[in-house]
């Protein structure tokens, strides 16, 4: 009799568990103006796990205070160098590639919306970023489609040679079952660390000087010839 019962509570035990291996796990992130969004969707349970976005409650408490005799300026949320983004172009893919190979069939992205204003500090750089960037794309984007099942994509370039800071905006949503989804991380986690690692090393450097007269010349060009163009 025990041991029926023993049969009994193991049998239901691996059905929930097949259960919760088999229910999808869906993950949305949005990410624009240096905010970020993301939030966790399993069954009919939807988890936030990061916001920007502040609560009502804790604006009005703010107001409430007096102000500070000497405020510090809030500092620009800090964005990707040049060095860094040639370093994630050269090295993330790899992981990712190599980890999808296996398990990629089990994982579906609906929507895959990407827009990129890329710009440096030195034109001539966003010039070659655009170009790395457009090859980095027409290669990687063919093989994450056969890897992959990508049902809406948006992905674009923007080269702006009188900005100095790349900006995203992003909208992408990843789906996978748990099982398929304890696999990838088991196979990406050594390269992310590798790569997390690399990326921090190659934080940001203050511009160089002639990085800065460039870009001002190529706007000063920039809005002469469309002032001559007007003119004419």
């Amino acid at each position: 009799m025990v041991g029926k019962i023993l049969l009994v509570v193991l049998f239901v035990i691996l059905a929930l568990l097949v259960t919760v291996l088999l229910i999808p796990v869906y993950v949305r992130v949005t990410y624009e103006h240096g905010e970020i969004n993301a939030v966790l969707k399993y069954a009919r349970f939807t988890i936030p796990l990061a916001s920007s976005e502040k609560n009502d409650g804790e604006e009005t408490k703010k107001e409430d205070k007096p102000p500070k005799a000497e405020k510090e300026e809030k500092k620009p949320s800090k964005k990707p160098t040049w060095e860094q983004i040639q370093y994630t172009l050269d090295t993330l893919p790899k992981v990712i590639l190599k980890a999808l190979k296996r398990t990629g069939r089990r994982i579906w992205i609906d929507p895959l919306k990407v827009h990129v204003l890329v710009a440096t500090a030195d034109p001539a750089d966003t010039a070659v970023l655009y170009g790395k960037l457009e090859g980095f794309l027409a290669a990687f984007l063919p093989m994450l489609h056969r890897t992959v099942r990508i049902r809406e994509q948006d992905i674009q370039l923007f080269p702006d040679f009188c900005e100095d800071r790349m900006d995203f905006l992003v909208d992408a949503g990843v789906g996978v079952r748990p099982g398929g989804l304890l696999a990838v991380l088991l196979l990406t986690a050594g390269g992310m660390i590798k790569w997390y690692i690399g990326f921090r090393r190659r934080a940001e450097k203050t511009p160089a000087a002639d990085g800065e007269k460039k870009q001002t010349t190529a706007c000063a060009d920039t809005a002469a010839s469309a002032e001559s163009e007007r003119s004419s």
